[in-house]
């Protein structure tokens, strides 16, 4: 099953008392997965308020029309003709709004959030020399232990530093863990490390700016966002996809 899943079966009702109480216990203990209930509530409050929109507005077309075009007995109105049509494309409708909620955050937090989510659940390396090190950390990483991981990536980046893949993973799972300001760090380091092949510092620091939403946070994180794609830098096309939505 995997925490998607889980999450709705826990908000259906449908866990065990102690499946339940496991998982309140693990948004207590694990941060990335208290993240992602989070992401989960805030896209369902997302969709009800936008249903709610969508039913007033119906309501006022139809009370128009009616003032419009008063029914009567003897003569079936077009709107009656038309019903089942209608019928069928709210159906159709509802199914296309419901995905594009879900799938099309709308704020510039949320698509932080959704890219977090989607692209750092798990983290893979590619092969070099200091492989082992890399792998050992990125294995307790994606084994959900986060704490262990950071120490890992943290001594590697002490250790080396001009190591920056190593500083980039520790800023990754310290943006996990809700060190914001750890993170930050990191990835400003990571930026300025000319020797990464595809540096996506600029990006993540944004990324994490956002997430921190301090005063001043949010400009901040614009003006790194724009500098991404007028120049041409790792991360260009999530970065426009949240300047669109600003």
């Amino acid at each position: 099953m995997d925490n998607l899943e889980y999450i709705e079966t826990y908000f259906n009702g449908e866990l065990s008392p102690e499946r339940k109480k496991e998982f309140e216990q693990r948004i207590v203990t694990d941060p990335v997965f208290a993240e992602e209930v989070a992401f989960y509530l805030s896209s369902k409050q997302v969709a009800a308020v936008e249903m709610r929109k969508e039913k007033e507005k119906f309501k006022e077309i139809y009370q128009q029309y009616k003032q419009d075009k008063p029914a009567t007995r003897n003569q079936p109105t077009l709107l009656r003709k038309l019903l089942p049509w209608a019928a069928m494309a709210a159906g159709l409708a509802g199914i296309v709004f419901g995905l594009n909620v879900w799938l099309k955050p709308v704020s510039p937090q949320s698509l932080a959030d959704k890219y977090i989510l989607e692209n750092f659940q798990t983290l893979s390396v590619k092969m070099n020399n200091k492989q082992d090190s890399l792998q050992a950390g990125l294995r307790l990483y994606n084994e959900g232990r986060t704490e262990e991981a950071l120490k890992q990536f943290e001594e590697m980046a002490k250790n080396d530093t001009t190591f920056g893949e190593a500083k980039k993973y520790a800023g990754i799972v310290s943006l996990r863990l809700g060190q914001y300001d750890k993170a930050i760090n990191y990835f400003l380091q990571v930026e300025n490390f000319h020797q990464l092949h595809a540096n996506p510092g600029k990006f993540y620091r944004a990324l994490t700016l956002l997430k921190r939403n301090l005063a001043g946070d949010k400009k901040e994180a614009k003006k790194l966002l724009n500098e991404v794609v007028q120049h041409d830098l790792e991360g260009k096309g999530p970065a426009k996809e949240i300047l669109d939505k600003w």
